[in-house]
């Protein structure tokens, strides 16, 4: 990087590149001519998935890390072993990404870290500033000015999950001011969508086919305004999802035990029993916390 200084040099670690040396050989010996089948056949499509897998299991490590007290695959050895997995997953993408005409892993790193040097001018240069806020506005800044990023929410690619997008939608939107200052309106908003979705639920008893379309349409309002007000609570609506997703499954296992100590069944179970289980799950969560 010619960009790099001696603050920053100082921070080099010869035997790390050594290792990140050793590690791209392995990548390029997997996919040789005579190296794994499957590694050599993966291409850019079929690593997308395992992109999304693994950077959620190490997600789900990390949260099983977090939890208080950690549960038992939270080990920060889970934790390492995940990230190495994601690590895989993205030297492999970049070596299908060569083998299709495109950057070698060095220009992905080269690309990356000038990208951070160019939008960090308060650590690389002589830029002053007071706090994060300050730094995201000036990332933005750079990302306008000088790479000459867009910033219109009609930019976010369409290849991102719903969730993601919805996101990213709103951020670039409030970069450009179209935003609220404070959380009373996002709540408002939220609640008017929530009414209307109620509204186009009671008329399907009127029309009990013909609303099919415009439920969708109010659903993904409240969906689209939730993931707004976590935006303004600082909060990842999909981390946050996924926490739920795991709270659900903690506690289904929990009725599910309960059944099984007491040679019970699912379907011998009335729908009471079940939610009086599942409060007592609740609170059991509770106590181990």
């Amino acid at each position: 990087f010619v960009t790099i200084d001696e603050r920053t040099r100082s921070f080099l670690d010869p035997a790390e590149g050594e290792l990140f040396s050793q590690y791209s050989a392995i990548i390029r010996r997997l996919r040789a001519p005579d190296g794994c089948p499957w590694d050599r056949k993966q291409t850019l499509r079929s690593l997308r998935r395992f992109l999304l897998e693994e950077t959620m299991e190490a997600i789900a490590a990390i949260d099983d890390h977090l939890e208080d007290p950690p549960s038992p695959t939270g080990s920060l050895e889970s934790v390492a072993d995940e990230l190495g997995d994601v690590l895989l997953v993205i030297m492999l993408l970049s070596s299908a990404l060569q083998s299709d005409g495109g950057r070698s892993f060095s220009d992905v790193l080269k690309m990356n870290g000038e990208k951070l040097v160019r939008r960090h001018p308060h650590v690389f240069g002589d830029l002053e500033v007071n706090d994060s806020e300050t730094v995201v506005r000036n990332w933005n800044e750079i990302k306008r000015d000088q790479e000459g990023r867009a910033e219109s929410p009609t930019a976010v690619p369409r290849g991102l999950p719903p969730l993601e997008r919805a996101l990213e939608i709103q951020k670039k939107a409030a970069s450009l001011g179209f935003d609220w200052n404070d959380l009373e309106p996002v709540q408002k908003k939220l609640a008017e969508e929530i009414h209307e979705l109620d509204t186009e639920i009671s008329r399907r008893s009127e029309e009990p086919e013909g609303n099919a379309t415009r439920l969708e349409k109010e659903l993904g309002d409240v969906l689209f305004s939730v993931v707004n007000l976590a935006r303004h609570l600082k909060i990842s609506p999909s981390l946050a999802l996924a926490g739920t997703n795991e709270r659900f499954l903690s506690r289904f296992q929990w009725i599910e035990n309960s059944l099984e100590r007491e040679n019970r069944k699912f379907s011998e179970s009335s729908l009471e029993d079940l939610d009086s289980r599942w409060n007592a799950a609740k609170s059991a969560e509770t106590r181990s916390r």
